[in-house]
């Protein structure tokens, strides 16, 4: 046990792992933006299963049952529809009171897209961890190897100095390889799924908007001048 202890102890160093680390999501956070580092660290809460995992909504469910209730109570009627999905509910709701097809569309769109760009938000932080961590590492090491050999090299004191100056470069390895890449690529599994869901919902509630709700009347623009000679 105390040479396992002992071999452990030898390979983790907490100051150097947290700096590592720290730069690296220092790094990933200004490439991504201000908000990414709150949304990618939430996204974990979520990440451990799929979204409709439980349940086994699916975008045909979804499409099957807004067709059943706009017959059963018409287009007010989809203010009552529920989903997992809280984006779903919401254009729902929009549908239901939207005045016609064009502008429930051009806004619609609009959601889908900033959802998207949400989604891929938190997936795209730890991608970008996973890129950087090595880089991070290894300027660590060469940083270490120009301090060493710019005070000289004692033998009695180089074997721990090398042994310190190439962790930088193990724990950017197990931080890229061990814990970004593979947050990153369930994060994407993720938002794939949930992405192509709600393309597909998206779709199908514009086509309900293009039949139940008419266009806008025409709007007639009589110039100021025009009209005061009428008068």
């Amino acid at each position: 046990m105390d040479i396992l202890l002992t071999s452990i102890g030898r390979f983790f160093d907490p100051l150097v792992f947290c700096l590592v680390l720290g730069s690296v999501l220092a790094m990933a956070w200004i490439q991504n933006g201000r908000h990414s580092i709150l949304q990618a660290f939430a996204a974990l809460l979520k990440s451990g299963r799929n979204p409709f995992e439980e349940t086994g909504e699916n975008a045909t469910f979804m499409c099957r049952r807004i067709d059943f209730t706009l017959r059963q109570q018409g287009i007010l009627g989809l203010e009552k529809v529920r989903s997992q999905d809280d984006f779903v509910v919401h254009i729902l709701s929009k549908l239901a009171n939207a005045q016609d097809a064009k502008s429930f569309e051009e806004w619609v769109v609009l959601e889908e897209s900033s959802g998207k760009a949400k989604q891929n938000l938190s997936a795209s932080f730890w991608h970008s961890a996973a890129e950087i961590a090595p880089a991070i590492g290894l300027i660590g090491t060469i940083t270490g190897l120009i301090q060493l050999f710019a005070t000289g090299i004692d033998p009695l004191k180089m074997g721990p100095a090398m042994s310190f100056t190439l962790l930088t470069s193990l724990y950017g390895l197990f931080i890229s390889h061990i814990i970004s890449f593979p947050i990153y690529v369930r994060l994407h599994e993720r938002a794939e799924i949930l992405n192509a869901y709600r393309a597909k919902v998206v779709q199908h509630a514009i086509s309900v908007a293009t039949k139940e709700l008419g266009p806008l009347e025409p709007v007639h623009f009589v110039p100021a001048k025009a009209a005061k000679k009428r008068a």
